[in-house]
């Protein structure tokens, strides 16, 4: 059982895609966190005043200001903190020949 269990994690250490994976899901997990907690609280602290549009002002800005803020802050996320990883193996013996 030990044996089977080292070669399962030499494979996945080798490369250290898992433990990218891993981040990057974390990174993932705690932006989207982020992202409803500013949604669900600038819509339930703000007034139904008109705002823009006519729209509400919870609507106006939960719908439209605070997504185009964070897709703009997403770029600058995964261009800082998601590094460039390799999706294939490098060892270039199972290369297929296409004709």
């Amino acid at each position: 059982m030990n044996k089977e269990k080292g070669k399962l994690e030499g494979k996945f250490n080798e490369t250290g895609r898992l433990k990218v994976a891993r981040k990057v899901f974390l990174l993932a997990w705690c932006y989207f966190s982020l992202y409803l907690l500013v949604l669900l609280g600038s819509s339930y602290l703000l007034g139904t005043k008109p705002y823009l549009f006519g729209l509400p002002r919870w609507v106006a800005i939960g719908n439209i200001i605070v997504p185009l803020f964070f897709v703009i802050l997403l770029i600058f996320v995964a261009e800082r903190f998601i590094p460039d990883i390799p999706l294939t193996d490098d060892d270039g013996g199972q290369k297929e020949e296409r004709r």
